[in-house]
């Protein structure tokens, strides 16, 4: 063989070399078919996240005692209900805007830079209100790892058996799909309807759940949590939550302090 020829093949080896090295960096991870195991990734893959975009919509009506007053409540649409979010993991910050048409148009911001929120709704005014977080507010946004904590909790319990759906399209994408049903009875002895659903303004007695996790095969990222709850005569909820832009910048800042209303 020429000299010319030995290093024509040894460049050819090197560039066989590198383009097996990058794919090997860019491959996805190995075909799942086991439900549990989907989770189980999807759980491990988002605990080490620094950041994330949310992006929530409910549709459905229900009947609501929202005076509290123990009477068969009244019929509320909730169709058109959003929220988005986007969220600094590690800082511990948050920006969300929300929608709730239902509820006499209601529209509102929130900003949360660590331990302080900052809201604004279309029925308290133009200025932002100082909250401590777990004062008032009824969800921290930035507890991505809890709602992580609670998906891996709910998968464990006895009597939630998940079973793998049709691969879907998620965004430019593919997911797995992992699908769970349960019945009133048994939602009831996973505790569903304990303390914790005694502040509802329905009865989740009744209550039957259809639930979809969304899984990207490339990553095996969480991208998604659909929920469908059955409640017979009270009516139906439908709540999606979508998760996006792991890992992208996100810079959130608290608002000056001339749109901040001065504490009474």
């Amino acid at each position: 063989m020429s000299r010319s020829a030995r290093r024509l093949a040894s460049s050819l080896g090197l560039l066989a070399a590198a383009s097996i090295l990058l794919a090997a960096c860019g491959a996805s991870p190995p075909a799942l078919t086991d439900p549990k195991e989907i989770v189980t990734a999807a759980l491990r893959a988002s605990e080490s996240a620094k950041s994330v975009h949310l992006e929530a919509t409910v549709d459905g009506t229900i009947n609501a005692d929202l005076s509290g007053s123990g009477g068969p409540g009244a019929a509320i649409a909730l169709n058109g209900t959003t929220a988005s979010a986007d969220i600094d993991i590690a800082a511990g910050n948050a920006h969300a805007t929300f929608s709730v048409p239902a509820f006499l148009g209601l529209t509102g911001e929130l900003i949360q830079i660590g331990g302080t929120s900052y809201v604004k709704t279309s029925l308290t005014g133009d200025h932002y209100q100082v909250q401590k977080t777990g004062d008032s507010l009824p969800v921290n946004p930035t507890d991505t790892k809890s709602l992580i904590d609670n998906v891996g909790d709910f998968m464990s319990r006895d009597g939630v058996d998940p079973i793998k759906g049709e691969d879907v399209a998620c965004g430019s994408t593919q997911c797995y799909t992992v699908k769970i049903d349960l019945t009133p009875d048994e939602l009831s002895a996973l505790g569903a309807d304990g303390p914790a659903a005694s502040g509802l303004p329905f009865d989740v007695g009744s209550a039957s759940l259809n639930l979809t996790i969304r899984v990207e095969k490339t990553s095996n990222r969480l991208a998604g949590i659909a929920a469908t709850v059955a409640l017979g005569e009270q009516g139906s909820l439908t709540v999606d939550l979508a998760l996006s832009k792991w890992d992208e910048s996100v810079t959130v800042s608290a608002p000056p302090p001339d749109q901040v209303q001065a504490s009474s």
